[in-house]
């Protein structure tokens, strides 16, 4: 297979990965909290293995580094809590397109970090996703489960964003598996504390082997398959590509869960996703 076709199946791989990982929100029993502690640290192992294997760089340049690998690792860990939680009180559909505003927010934020010029073309953009969010809204009220996973999808799609931002303007010599790695321990130190005092959830069998899984082939093998990608693709064509999260996730929401999507849901996701692909696309050449 030619490195670019390889790159391709890696990508959409990679990408189908991720939106099954919607249905462990459902699917384990326990609360998002050890959900997530329990991913970070199984996904931190399987990278260390993976990199030492491999003989990849597990060490960081500078001692400063690993201070900003903390924050990046906060950072991922609130990204997580607050997708997971939207999962869990929602659809794949609704948590998924939510968070996918990210990219357009990123496109009004970033310029203001790095000293460039703020277009009116990605105000305009910014103003159609709320108007969008605000179709797939059912209603103004908190009570609603709808509106609570917009609302958490969208959080996580901030904490996301500043994550990747910091990343851009700190720290971009490492590959994505070595940046992954530090970023779960983290994430997996910072949550054992608070998992050990929370109530007490019942490790069956059947959680035990979901967050394995949850933590390997659902969080380290995509991060590594992805980051394989950039070798033969632009970031432009990894990026359009990853819009199609969204559609993976709806469906195997609907075939493992019986998710239904709404004309409401449909409406705005397309809105979004448009604008998502916009943004991309005119950053062709950049």
């Amino acid at each position: 297979m030619k490195p670019r076709a390889r790159s391709l199946v890696q990508v959409n791989i990679a990408v189908l990965i991720w939106g099954g990982t919607a249905m462990f929100a459902k699917g384990i029993a326990i609360p998002v909290g050890p959900i997530t502690c329990g991913r970070s640290v199984v996904a931190a192992a399987t990278l260390l293995l993976f990199l030492l294997l491999f003989r990849k760089p597990v060490r960081l340049n500078r001692v400063g580094h690993y201070g900003i690998m903390v924050v990046l690792g906060i950072l991922l860990c609130l990204h997580w809590l607050t997708y997971f939680a939207a999962l869990k009180i929602s659809t794949a559909a609704v948590a998924i397109l939510s968070l996918h505003t990210y990219p357009v927010f990123t496109a009004l934020v970033e310029p203001y970090l790095f000293g460039e010029k703020l277009k009116k073309i990605d105000i305009a953009l910014v103003i159609v996703v709320f108007s969008a969010v605000l179709i797939m809204t059912p209603e103004i009220s908190l009570s609603n489960t709808t509106t609570q996973g917009i609302m958490l999808g969208i959080v996580s799609g901030l904490f996301f964003m500043a994550r990747n931002l910091m990343t851009r303007k700190y720290i971009q010599e490492y590959s994505g598996s070595t940046l992954m790695f530090w970023q779960v321990t983290v994430t997996g130190i910072v949550l054992l504390p608070l998992v050990a005092l929370s109530e007490k959830a019942e490790y069956s069998p059947q959680t035990i082997g979901l967050l394995l899984l949850l933590g390997t082939v659902f969080t380290a093998l995509p991060q590594t398959l992805f980051s394989a990608s950039f070798k033969s693709l632009s970031a432009k064509t990894v990026s359009i590509l990853a819009t199609l999260l969204p559609f993976y996730g709806a469906l195997l929401g609907y075939l493992v869960h019986a998710e239904q999507v709404t004309s409401r849901t449909a409406l705005g996701g397309l809105i979004i996703l448009t604008c998502v692909i916009f943004e991309t696309v005119k950053n062709v050449g950049k």
